[in-house]
């Protein structure tokens, strides 16, 4: 496995793993229209814009040559006054789940989020979400459970905190 920075290259892969472990994870959770909407096409733009742009620090698992998993963060995007970065994205197909890339994945985004003074970091989470204890087991704090509007419906979303990001090296 190996993990390196994200190319404009990975965008379509990024975009086909973005839908995929939605559908995957959240059929039953979020509401079936937006699920049966999503567009990799769509996303894949939007990714794109992400890498240009440079204001996501974004990281990409591969597995002989394949992109299985990817991350992405930068600043805390909603004025939180103790957690000065964000994980925004964290996504890895359901064969490579329990075999430590997301571990590695959000290791590699804190470390790159020191280099910008940034030494504290959240993360949000569908409280549906089965797999959302990761942050727990890698020593992420519950901070609070808040509903957010989502595709009509309210949906709930813990946060998980990391006062101190040295603190994710397990």
């Amino acid at each position: 496995m190996r993990i390196r920075p994200s190319q404009k290259c990975d965008a379509r892969s990024m975009a086909c793993i973005y839908v995929q472990t939605w559908q995957d994870t959240y059929l039953g959770v979020v509401p079936f229209g937006y699920l049966y909407a999503m567009s990799a096409a769509r996303h894949e733009q939007a990714f794109l814009k992400e890498l240009a742009n440079g204001q996501v620090l974004s990281y990409v698992a591969e597995d002989h040559g394949r992109v299985v998993g990817f991350a992405t963060g930068g600043s805390e995007r909603h004025g939180d006054a103790i957690y000065s970065g964000e994980i925004y994205t964290l996504y890895v197909l359901k064969n490579y789940q329990r075999q430590g890339v997301g571990r590695k994945l959000v290791e590699n985004l804190a470390r790159r989020f020191t280099n910008f003074g940034i030494h504290s970091m959240l993360v949000q989470v569908l409280k549906e979400n089965p797999y959302r204890n990761f942050y727990q087991k890698i020593n992420g704090v519950h901070l609070k459970t808040q509903g957010l509007p989502f595709a009509g419906e309210v949906l709930y979303v813990d946060y998980y905190g990391w006062i101190d990001i040295s603190l994710i090296h397990l």
